[in-house]
């Protein structure tokens, strides 16, 4: 069966034996998955076999997994996590087979990247919808974001001003997990009245102490070692690097935007709308230290990085932000 993301909640209540959540929105990914594990839970399954799909990955270990009796006599999740969205020829025959002959003492759930058309189309996709739950997540239309933000923040006891919506949804243009950072650090302030659309200007967050975009700034405005101070509060506030690496990507392009135009970065400044009006200069401080090259570079490290939080390769995500950190603020590594 195809069901729309909203349509989730009620189809939990009777768990289906298979269930495939895929998209490019990594929060509602994770909040889906976190549903589905919190309703089969409810209902008896209370253990759990993980495996990330990367690289030469032995599909054989989970069809050994969903066979393998349970040492406590409960019934368990076997859980596929596969960030590119490509199970390749023998995940998808491995898949097929699973879903297509169940475990009934197991709940298979897959939770993948975006699924392309020709992905959909093939015969472990189709087996999903028929044999049990596909889900697609789509990103939510910035149009869309203000009401997003206004429900969310109302699930956390909170109250955000209309306009603050807006101005949040601005700020991390489309970014999910970037916003639901945000407004989490808004739930530590004292004030019981409505986020105001100064207090999302000023980037305040409340009594936090860090955020992504004072990170990022500082690292613009050439401060490594307060850039650095951030980003370690960030990694002990249990900040997701996901969140962090969208914040530094969105700079990084308007960098590469800045020095690529034909007229001068004098003039593609003056084109971009730049806000608050404050980070005009040191963005045009960080478009002058940079070049083609080492935009390049900055864009290669989000990748690994994005691809580090996926569970891709062995890189270590916040080591990686560290090198990042100290490249954009112009800072010669070790």
């Amino acid at each position: 069966m195809r069901i729309r993301p909203e349509q989730l909640a009620q189809h939990l209540q009777n768990l289906a034996p298979c269930y495939l959540v895929q998209g490019d929105e990594p929060l509602l990914l994770q909040e889906m998955g976190d549903d589905i594990r919190q309703a089969a839970k409810q209902q008896g399954f209370l253990e759990r076999d993980l495996f990330h799909v990367e690289g030469r990955f032995d599909w054989q270990q989970i069809s050994a997994a969903d066979q393998a009796m349970s040492l406590f006599a409960s019934r368990k999740i076997v859980e596929i996590r596969i960030p590119s969205g490509k199970p390749g020829k023998d995940g998808g025959a491995a898949l097929l087979e699973l879903a297509e002959n169940p475990n009934p003492d197991n709940l298979l759930l897959v939770i993948a990247g975006k699924i392309d058309a020709a992905g959909q189309k093939s015969k472990w996709y189709k087996a999903f919808e028929q044999k049990g739950v596909a889900v697609t997540v789509y990103p939510l239309d910035i149009q869309a974001m203000p009401r997003w933000i206004s429900q969310r923040a109302n699930k956390m006891g909170l109250e955000i001003e209309p306009q603050a919506a807006q101005l949040l949804a601005q700020r991390t243009e489309g970014n999910l997990l970037a916003t639901a950072q945000e407004l989490e650090k808004f739930t530590l302030r004292t004030k019981t009245t409505a986020i105001s659309v100064e207090e999302v200007a000023d980037d305040v967050g409340g009594h936090a102490r860090y955020s992504s975009f004072q990170l990022v700034d500082e690292a613009l405005n050439q401060n490594p070692q307060r850039a650095l101070t951030i980003l370690n509060g960030l990694h002990e506030e249990g900040s997701e690097p996901l969140a962090i690496v969208w914040v530094f990507a969105r700079e990084i392009r308007l960098i590469n935007k800045l020095i690529s135009h034909p007229q001068g970065i004098q003039a593609a400044v003056d084109q971009a709308r730049i806000w608050p009006k404050k980070r005009v200069g040191i963005v045009q401080k960080a478009a002058h230290s940079h070049s083609k090259t080492s935009v390049q570079q900055m864009l290669d490290l989000c990748l690994r990085i994005d691809q580090s939080s996926k569970g891709v390769g062995h890189e270590k995500a916040w080591d990686l932000l560290s090198r990042l950190t100290l490249t954009l603020a112009n800072q010669p590594l070790p």
